[in-house]
């Protein structure tokens, strides 16, 4: 039986079945339609169904001079944003989208700070004061090519908001190296040697890849500053290179997981904490504590300024510094607080009997002549002068 021929006009999104029914399909949506086209009762009912499923196409408005879209049109394609790392240009464009939603449509120049105000108000408070920073940003751009009235900034009107502080990155001491090291196994002990042999970011410890490790040195170029570095291999740092090499290929990144995979970034502080929460009574740690860490063993080791800098950056070392004087001077203040005289110590016998029951689980019952209870003896005659051994006070 020869196949029926479909009509030349056939509506859209129409289909016939079995050479007669006509239906309607669009997407995921098919309905039969009455009749055939042309009969009222068809187009009636094709009118409501394309009514109720098809979208209207909304053609995009071009932004008009002078708003925040065109402004930010323009700052993402001229070469002082290009210019920027390509974290920070993430970054910006992400705040842009935040921008347009509330200020898209807005004329820069006629912008209050009451409007930018109640802007930041709606948004919370992680985006509230980038807000600000970002948008005082565009008026310095649009000021300078002269998309508005020169100086015109009214975001710099809008006061920083102060948040509680956050945790900072603590250096690591020499002790917490050496438990580090001591625990610390497989991807994690090899994170922790490049980082303190280095003092890179821990994002620049994650990439690090064997081509940049030539002749013993290692060459970064930083990802958040984009600066060239250039660092002699430690020893330690020769050694570690040197057993993965024993182990594997050298190719691609030097620190994999047990897969052969990149750790991928936010696998060192992952590992990190993973190994703090090993080790007993460790403070918390973060990655980033290391190029503290390093500086201050860079400064110990007699290095100048120039030098260390040379190696972790400025800002960098400017943070070292605050944080090991900081720890300096507490040492200080607890050496003067201790010759200066005792504390006062609690005259409870109980008190007393517990510091003697220890100290002689751990040296034996001895008499205090010996010299191992000789000075927890100076330390209990102030507090009970009527008993002059610790056997009397084990009683």
């Amino acid at each position: 039986m020869p196949k029926p021929e479909l009509p030349a006009g056939r509506p859209a999104y129409t289909y016939v079945v079995k050479g007669k029914y006509w239906r309607f399909r669009y997407k995921g949506d098919n309905f039969a339609l009455p009749g055939k086209p042309g009969e009222p009762k068809f187009e009636d009912k094709y009118d409501e169904f394309v009514a109720l499923v098809v979208k209207p196409v909304t053609l995009a408005s071009r932004p008009g001079r002078g708003t925040f879209d065109w402004v930010m049109a323009k700052f993402f394609e001229d070469a002082e944003f290009r210019a920027l790392a390509t974290r920070t240009q993430s970054n910006y464009h992400a705040f842009g989208k935040h921008v347009s939603k509330y200020l898209g449509d807005c004329m820069m120049g006629i912008t209050t700070v009451e409007m930018l105000g109640e802007v930041r108000n709606a948004m919370t408070l992680g985006y509230a004061d980038v807000l600000r920073r970002f948008v005082s940003r565009l008026y310095v751009f649009a000021s300078d090519r002269g998309y508005v009235l020169a100086g015109l900034n009214p975001a710099r009107c809008l006061r920083s908001i102060k948040r509680k502080p956050k945790k900072g990155h603590e250096p690591w001491s020499i002790e917490e190296i050496n438990l580090m090291l001591k625990h610390a196994e497989g991807a994690i002990r090899t994170l922790i040697i490049i980082a303190l042999c280095t003092g890179q970011r821990p994002g620049d410890v994650e990439r690090m890849e064997w081509s940049q490790v030539l002749d013993d040195m290692v060459r970064v170029r930083q990802q958040k500053t984009g600066e060239l570095m250039t660092i002699p291999a430690h020893p330690l740092l020769r050694a570690e290179l040197a057993r993965l090499r024993s182990e594997g290929p050298v190719e691609g990144v030097i620190v994999r997981k047990e897969s052969g995979g990149p750790i991928g970034d936010c696998g060192f502080g992952y590992r990190m904490k993973k190994l703090v929460r090993s080790i007993p009574n460790m403070p918390r740690r973060t990655p980033h504590g290391s190029r503290y860490a390093t500086a201050g063993l860079l400064r110990d080791a007699g290095c100048d300024v120039d030098q260390i800098c040379s190696i972790i950056g400025h800002r960098t070392y400017e943070m070292s510094v605050k944080y090991f004087r900081r720890r300096k001077l507490a040492i200080e203040a607890m050496g003067k607080l201790v010759g200066h005289g005792p504390l006062h110590v609690p005259s409870s016998p109980m008190v007393v009997a517990g510091v003697a029951r220890a100290i002689r689980s751990e040296a034996g019952a001895l008499s205090c002549g010996s010299a191992a209870t000789a000075p927890v003896c100076r330390y209990l005659e102030p507090v009970m002068p009527a008993v002059s051994t610790c056997e009397a006070v084990l009683v």
